[in-house]
């Protein structure tokens, strides 16, 4: 029977056994095949794992039996360790190949079964989510009634989190600074020195929005030092090794063989940094709040489940979804003068925004691509594709997977220029 913490209440413990059915239900559905293809691209998969894995326990099992008899026992400790090895690693060997053949048998069964629906349901207008493992309908019209009454912030599910958080973050001063040389960046992040490293990202990216430049304005030089401290704090704090050592012995700790905080441009968190460059208040009705950055806003609660994620996300993607069908409207009335006149004024005002003339190429771009893959897919619910289309929506989804790769890249790279220009 496994153990269980006598201080936890029955709630809580309710709570632990939920989320770990949510995490092991998000593991099934996103395995669940849309098709027999997909099924046997899955099944083969995991046999060929599964074989490879077993052919793996076969050959260390005898020279991990080898090495540790050895060093017990000598010449004849490594002998009987080889034995022992060898009949491990036989038992173990083949109940991991045994175990991947099953997964893979499993997979094709179910992408037969799942065959017919693959056919079927396209024809009735739905799409095959991949996080869910099922076809969806979905009407926008519905979806924008019962969007509503729920808050824009999400806070009937991220609330109490993101209240624990702000509760929970301590003010500098509130704790005794004597274990430590400086307080300085501490004091910049508006912590505690003791503080945890989730709530030193969440305050990062508070801040950072806070004092970002497209929210004050690029002639606000107080706000511009402001953006850079509390970068070069963050880039110090969140790395162990370099917080040790600033609590050790200050900033005359910060070697420049080490990091070049002390004397040079601050350097921000890549994936933080990446938030808030998609994060623009400008750029809010084309990308919603990325789910990096709904992490850092709750300082990673454990009190959001995966359940409670999924359905943030599909808020977002709603919220998105309706967005775009509102700026496609005029297009599809024929006022074609009229919404190509109105999309240029938009491309000029997102322009104005740090790096926003390449995000305005991106977002464009990964709209073209999205298209061409839908038209080109034979279930996409608008009947069979034309060879051309099937052809252009393949090269579409292979060309929406490097960019995608690039644009983080190219976001990063922009992220670092910004740093650098309000050095």
């Amino acid at each position: 029977m496994a153990d269980t913490d006598p201080a936890k209440t029955k709630e809580e413990l309710e709570a632990e056994q939920q989320a770990a059915k949510d995490q092991l239900q998000t593991i099934l559905d996103s395995s669940r095949p849309k098709h027999l293809g997909y099924g046997i691209t899955s099944g083969v998969s995991n046999i060929v794992a599964g074989a490879v894995g077993g052919a793996g326990v076969l050959v260390l099992a005898p020279v991990m039996g080898t090495t540790v008899g050895a060093k017990k026992a000598g010449i004849m400790g490594g002998a009987v360790g080889l034995v022992g090895g060898a009949v491990v690693g036989a038992v173990g060997g083949v109940a991991v190949a045994v175990g991947g053949t099953v997964q893979g048998v499993t997979q094709v069964v179910r992408g037969a079964v799942a065959t017919p629906g693959a056919i079927m349901e396209p024809t009735r207008g739905k799409w095959w989510n991949d996080v869910e493992g099922k076809w969806i309908l979905t009407k926008l019209d519905d979806e924008r009634k019962a969007m509503i009454d729920i808050p824009e912030d999400d806070d009937d599910i991220l609330g109490e989190a993101k209240k624990d958080a702000a509760d929970s973050t301590k003010p500098p001063g509130t704790v005794t600074a004597s274990k430590v040389a400086d307080t300085a960046y501490y004091d910049v992040l508006e912590v505690a020195p003791d503080v945890e490293t989730s709530k030193l990202k969440r305050q990062y990216y508070i801040l950072a929005r806070k004092y970002h430049p497209d929210r004050v304005g690029t002639n606000d030089k107080e706000s511009a030092d402001k953006f850079k401290d509390i970068a070069e704090a963050y880039q110090v704090l969140s790395d162990p090794e370099l917080r040790h050592k600033y609590d050790v012995e200050g900033k005359e700790g910060l070697s420049p063989d080490k990091t070049d905080v002390a004397d040079g441009p601050a350097q921000a968190d890549p994936a933080m940094l990446f938030a808030f460059l998609f994060g623009s208040d400008k750029f809010g009705d084309y990308v919603g709040r990325l789910a990096m950055a709904t992490s850092a806003l709750v300082a990673d609660s454990p009190k959001i489940s995966p359940k409670d994620a999924r359905i943030v996300q599909q808020r977002r993607v709603t919220r998105l979804a309706i967005k775009l069908a509102e700026r496609l409207q005029i297009w599809t009335e024929e006022d074609y003068d009229g919404a190509k006149a109105i999309w240029e004024s938009t491309a000029t005002d997102l322009g104005q925004a740090s790096y926003g003339t390449e995000l305005v190429i991106l977002i464009g771009k990964i709209y073209s691509l999205s298209a061409h893959q839908f038209l080109g897919a034979t279930d996409s619910g608008v009947g069979m594709p034309s060879i051309a289309k099937w052809a252009k929506g393949h090269y579409a989804k292979m060309e929406k997977t490097a960019d995608t790769n690039k644009a983080k890249r190219d976001g990063l790279m922009a992220g670092m220029k910004m740093m650098l220009t309000f050095a």
